[in-house]
């Protein structure tokens, strides 16, 4: 039996960004004019994944979404200057930081 994900196991805001960038996909291809099949094959995915994607399902593959939206020129993160800055921020903080990130050992209280 296939396994299903439903939203309802996803926080509120997950599912309102979700909502969001799936109609927005749905709308800006529709305002082209371009075919559920012509999208996926700009994408390089099957029909069926484009249909998962306006629909809103959670499963989709994300680099899938992102291509979609890429494809039809939305912009995902703002403009191309900010995520690179974004971008590069981040990789500078992430040097900062541990690489990974361990579970401390508890302490052992053996006073009897």
């Amino acid at each position: 039996m296939a396994k299903t994900y439903k939203t309802a196991n996803l926080s509120r805001a997950t599912r309102h960004a979700l909502s969001l960038l799936t109609s927005e996909i749905r709308l800006v291809r529709a305002k082209r004019r371009m075919s559920q099949s012509d999208l996926a094959a700009r994408v390089g995915c099957s029909r069926d994944s484009i249909i998962a994607i306006e629909s809103g399902k959670p499963t989709v593959a994300i680099g899938i979404v992102f291509e979609a939206a890429s494809v039809l020129g939305i912009e995902l993160f703002g403009p191309d200057t900010a995520t690179t800055v974004r971008l590069h921020r981040n990789k500078q903080e992430l040097t900062l930081l541990p690489s990974r990130a361990r579970d401390r050992k508890p302490d052992f209280n053996d006073d009897f």
